[in-house]
């Protein structure tokens, strides 16, 4: 089965994957409102990454292991679908895991609220060379993040790192502050629902986004749009 990667992939998350195919880039910050197809961007980049190199695995994660299965699990198995290869992995949940059975390549998966079984993480060749945070919001902060990617991102000629989220609506958060930090190799995309066509999200979606923006235009803009529509602090009404 022949797959045109352009027919999988919104035209708006085009120029990461050429920034990525290019080389130099060895992080994505894909942020975003609801609908906005970042996660399924970041699952098929994933894949496709993965395929294109044989001595290479890749690590997801979520703050909490609860979420994985019928988040980021799931969203794998999509973008392996998608990708035509189906037919070619074999995904299990107890072990949560991905194998591309033609070179026995893994996509494993692990929460953060069980740091030992990363820190215990034993691969049968090669190295972990993709790690994805999917929400990353909801990690401790940047240190969190880096230990996790010193820990895992060990050995190998190559490494991109993955992380997606929705920006919380605070300007204080540390996530906010962290997509703005600028360092080479470092890639930040927004993008909404409105970059994605139409009928991918149904007119249901369309229209509660609308309804939303007639009636309260900065829940709109935060849930929808992706925007820091808070101050630097939070206010207390009864305080």
């Amino acid at each position: 089965m022949r797959v045109r990667l352009k027919e999988k992939i919104p035209g708006v998350f085009w120029p990461v994957h050429t920034a990525i195919r290019s080389g130099g880039i060895s992080e994505v910050v894909a942020k975003g409102g609801r609908g906005s197809g970042k996660s399924s961007y970041l699952s098929i980049e994933l894949v496709w990454q993965l395929l294109r190199r044989p001595d290479c695995h890749a690590v997801v994660l979520r703050k909490v292991g609860g979420t994985l299965r019928n988040s980021v699990y799931n969203q794998i198995v999509w973008a392996i679908g998608e990708l035509g290869c189906a037919g070619y992995f074999r995904c299990t949940v107890s072990p949560m895991e991905c194998t591309y059975l033609p070179t026995g390549q893994k996509i494993l998966f692990f929460g953060l609220d069980d740091p030992g079984k990363l820190k215990s993480l034993k691969l049968p060749f090669g190295s972990v060379g993709i790690c994805w945070f999917e929400e990353l919001d909801q990690f401790d902060g940047p240190e969190e993040v880096r230990n996790v990617e010193q820990t895992v991102l060990r050995g190998g000629s190559w490494a991109l790192t993955l992380k997606s989220f929705n920006p919380p609506a605070m300007a204080r958060s540390w996530v906010n502050r962290y997509a703005l930090e600028q360092r080479p190799g470092k890639l930040v995309h927004h993008s909404t629902y409105r970059d994605l066509p139409r009928g991918l999200l149904g007119e249901r979606f369309w229209e509660d986004a609308a309804h939303l923006e007639r009636t309260n235009p900065a829940a709109y803009r935060h849930e929808y749009g992706g925007e820091v529509v808070g101050s630097g602090a939070a206010v207390f009404d009864n305080l």
